[in-house]
C-alpha cells in the first residue's frame, strides 16, 4: 500500500516537474506576448506624419504643371536668395497692400446671410443671384455637374437648380463664385499659372467641404473658404514675388524662387489672409496647424479638412491629367488617416470640378 502510495506521489512530482519544465523551456518571443503590452497597429493613426516622400513629390508636380517647367529642382540659385528675403521681409506689410492681399467681398456677408436666414424663401435666393449673371450661370453649371445631376436632362431653370443644390451647394458655389474673380492676375509671365491655381482651389474647397461634412462639429462653408484661401495665398505670394523681382532689374523671375516662397510662405500667408478678413481664431489656427507641419490626427477638425481638402485636391489634379488612377491616389489619401467613405466622398466632389 505505502508503495502504491510512493508511486502515486512520484507520478504527481513528475507531472507537475515536467509542467514546469515546458514553461521555462517556452520561446522567448511567447512569453514577452505574455507580459509585454500588445505591439501599436500598423500605421496607427497619431503616428503619420504630416507628409510624406509621395505627398512630396506629388506637390513638386503639381507646382512643375502649374509653371510650365519641363522638370522642377527646388534649389535656389545664391544670386536669387535676396530675392526670397525681400519675400519674406515685407509678407507682414504686405497684408495691407491691396495689389497683394485682396479686400474680403462685399457681396460673400450678403449672400451667406440669405442662405443662412431660415426665413429666406428659394424665390428670394434666386433674386439675389439674378443680380450677378456671372453667379446664376455659375449655379446652373453647376447644377449640371456629374456631382450634383442626377437625370440625364441638363437642369436650364435656375430655380430647379437653385432647388438641386439646396443649401450647402450653394454656400459652396457662392463662396467660390465670389472668390474666383481675386484668382485672375494679369497675363505674362507663367500664363497657366492663375488658372491651374484657380482650379486646383475649387478641387480642394470641394474636398475640405466635404471632409467638414464627416466632423459634425465645424460648418462645411467654413471649410470650403479655407481651403479656397489656401490656394489664394499661392497667387498673393506669386504677385509679391514678381513685384520683389523688380527691386532686382538684373534678375529675370525663375519659378524655382517662387515656388521656393510658396512651399516655405505659404501657410503663414493664408494666415495673414484669414486675419485681415476677420475670420475666427479657430479658422487662423487651422492654417498655423499647417504651418507647424502637426501629424493630421494631432490637429483641430477644421484644420484636418483644410489638409485632406488640399491633399486631395492635389491629387485630383494630377489624376485629371494622366499622372494618378483614381485608385492610386485615394490609397495615398486613406493612408494619412481618412477613412473609406470619407475619402470616396471627397474624391467624388473634388473629381466633380471641370478641368481648366
Amino acid at each position: 500500500m505505502w508503495i502504491a502510495i510512493l508511486i502515486l506521489l512520484i507520478a504527481v512530482l513528475a507531472v507537475v516537474l515536467f509542467m514546469i519544465l515546458r514553461k521555462d523551456q517556452r520561446p522567448a518571443s511567447r512569453e514577452a506576448e505574455s507580459t509585454a503590452p500588445a505591439p501599436l497597429p500598423l500605421g496607427r493613426a497619431d503616428e503619420i506624419p504630416f507628409t510624406t516622400t509621395e505627398i512630396e513629390q506629388a506637390v513638386d508636380e503639381c507646382y512643375r504643371i502649374a509653371f510650365s517647367l519641363t522638370r522642377f529642382e527646388p534649389q535656389v540659385p545664391d544670386d536669387h536668395v535676396p530675392v526670397l528675403d525681400a519675400i519674406s521681409k515685407s509678407l507682414d506689410e504686405s497684408v495691407y497692400e491691396r495689389d497683394y492681399f485682396p479686400r474680403r467681398p462685399m457681396l460673400l456677408p450678403r449672400l451667406l446671410q440669405a442662405i443662412n436666414d431660415d426665413e429666406s424663401t428659394r424665390e428670394e435666393l434666386v433674386r439675389v443671384l439674378l443680380e450677378d449673371p456671372a453667379l446664376a450661370g455659375a449655379v446652373l453649371q453647376r447644377a449640371n455637374s456629374a456631382y450634383y445631376r442626377t437625370s440625364p436632362e441638363p437642369i436650364e431653370s435656375l430655380d430647379r437648380a437653385v432647388m438641386l443644390l439646396g443649401t450647402n451647394g450653394l454656400r459652396s458655389l457662392m463662396a467660390s463664385a465670389i472668390l474666383q474673380p481675386v484668382f485672375r492676375i494679369p497675363r505674362g509671365s507663367f500664363e497657366k499659372f492663375a488658372d491651374f491655381t484657380w482650379e486646383q482651389a475649387e478641387r480642394t474647397a470641394m474636398a475640405a467641404e466635404v471632409h467638414a461634412r464627416t466632423g459634425g462639429d465645424i460648418k462645411p462653408i467654413v471649410a470650403q473658404l479655407l481651403g479656397l484661401m489656401s490656394l489664394l495665398a499661392n497667387i498673393v505670394l506669386f504677385r509679391l514675388a514678381l513685384d520683389k523681382y523688380r527691386d532686382f532689374p538684373h534678375l529675370t523671375p525663375r519659378a524655382d524662387v517662387i515656388i521656393e516662397a510658396i512651399r516655405t510662405q505659404r501657410a503663414c500667408t493664408a494666415s495673414l489672409i484669414a486675419q485681415s478678413w476677420k475670420l475666427s481664431d479657430l479658422s487662423i489656427a487651422a492654417f498655423t496647424e499647417q504651418q507647424q507641419k502637426l501629424p493630421p490626427e494631432q490637429m483641430s477638425s477644421i484644420g484636418r479638412s483644410v489638409y485632406f481638402g488640399d491633399l486631395c485636391g492635389s491629387l485630383a489634379m494630377l489624376t485629371a491629367r494622366g499622372y494618378y488612377t483614381k485608385k492610386q491616389a485615394q490609397v495615398i489619401i486613406s493612408g494619412q488617416g481618412a477613412d473609406r467613405e470619407t475619402t470616396l466622398a471627397m474624391w467624388l466632389a473634388s473629381a466633380s470640378v471641370a478641368q481648366s
